[in-house]
């Protein structure tokens, strides 16, 4: 029986990035844990694991989510002393029934809300399960559920965590525990001399608005003729959203500037980044906001989740700007304006590593969970 199962519907281990990462690092990061993985998905696709699973992941199960429920393949789920559910739509349900069946108890990390991503648009889950509206509704009603049920409730951020008590959370077993980062650079960076690389890291999804971006790089190309643009992500998840993107990209002129890297590891590219922008219309508290901070990149935010918390920007010094979601002319303004000032750009480098390092650092997120798990488990 392993200590830990995580219950999730995101693509670990196979994708790079947002909580494919995080679980990663949980699950390295504590090699004193015995893990397990429950992952659920949408159709039958094969894929390739991105990650070289670690020696303490004991077990990992494939479930698929259809219109009927959970279908599994004549094996019995991993058993384990806590549950741990990334979600609180069907990755929360499967925690209740393993609370109810086995008596162990249950916890919920949600990194994004989905009852709120519904509300907003989003076309299907993490796991691929297609969505509308509709599902809002149905997604609220499994968060109270799972609420009620889950002996511990983690959230990323103040404002995720403000939904949850909205939707019903019990306030005294809310908490918030950040993501937590490697630093990626030792000294800040330098603002760009003459050809200045800009770049979204994020999936190419409607919810991260990937055309306000592309817009964006417009006005920027305009300004900035020798700059040069990235989307690093994956690009498949909604192939039709895609297509749009691409045909934006023609109709603007900006095909040989503007450059789709597809599903590749991120690291590298925060190396190359001058500014890092995130135009998404919903966020929980970004790790690629995180991972531009500790590599020194200034960074350009719509004020949506914890983005405005995470980067400061009630602080002293803050590590990017933040722009209204949906506007292209403020997204390029605000990396106009950390491009060409120097000395702004050396303060949010400087700045983002600060707060990377003190507030965000990936052992005290290590830490923080070790602790949740020695009192849940004693608890149980």
């Amino acid at each position: 029986m392993s200590d830990v199962c995580l219950i999730l519907e995101g693509t670990y281990p196979y994708a790079v990035g947002g909580v494919s990462t995080w679980v990663h690092s949980l699950i390295t990061g504590l090699p004193e844990i015995e893990f397990a993985l429950i992952h659920i998905q949408a159709g039958g696709k094969e894929r390739e694991p991105k990650f070289e699973l670690p020696p303490n992941l004991q077990e990992v199960m494939e479930i698929a989510i259809t219109s009927r429920g959970f279908e599994i393949c004549g094996r019995l789920y991993p058993q384990a002393a806590i549950y741990h559910a990334l979600s609180s739509g069907f990755a929360g349900l499967l925690g209740i029934k393993f609370k109810r069946i086995l008596k162990r108890p249950l916890i919920l990390t949600e990194h994004g809300i989905c009852w709120r991503e519904a509300e907003l648009g989003a076309g299907e889950t993490e796991c691929g399960f297609k969505v509308d509206r509709n599902w809002a509704v149905r997604f609220r009603e499994m968060a109270k559920l799972v609420y009620r049920e889950a002996d511990a409730i983690i959230t990323v951020c103040e404002a995720n965590r403000r939904l949850q008590l909205v939707a019903g959370a019990p306030a005294e077993r809310c908490r918030i525990i950040p993501n937590g980062v490697g630093i990626l650079a030792s000294e800040p960076r330098e603002a760009p001399d003459g050809r200045p690389c800009i770049g979204l890291v994020g999936r190419v999804v409607p919810l991260k608005d990937v055309a306000t971006f592309i817009a964006a790089c417009r006005i920027l190309a305009d300004e900035l003729p020798e700059a040069e643009f990235f989307v690093v992500g994956p690009t498949d998840q909604d192939e039709g959203y895609y297509r749009e993107c691409l045909e934006l990209r023609r109709r603007l002129g900006l095909n040989g500037k503007l450059h789709f890297t597809g599903e590749v590891d991120p690291l590298p590219y925060y190396r190359m980044l001058d500014v890092m922008v995130l135009t998404s219309i919903s966020e929980g508290q970004p790790l690629a906001i995180l991972e531009a901070m500790a590599a020194g990149v200034p960074v350009v935010a719509t004020d949506v989740g914890g983005c405005a918390e995470t980067l400061g920007v009630s602080d002293t010094e803050a590590a990017g700007l933040i722009t209204p979601p949906s506007d292209p002319q403020a997204t390029a303004e605000a990396v106009l304006k950390i491009c060409r000032n120097r000395e702004l750009y050396a303060r949010m480098s400087t700045a983002g590593l600060r707060r990377a390092k003190y507030l965000y650092h990936k052992e005290y997120f290590l830490a923080a969970y070790r602790a949740l798990y020695e009192t849940i488990g004693a608890h149980g």
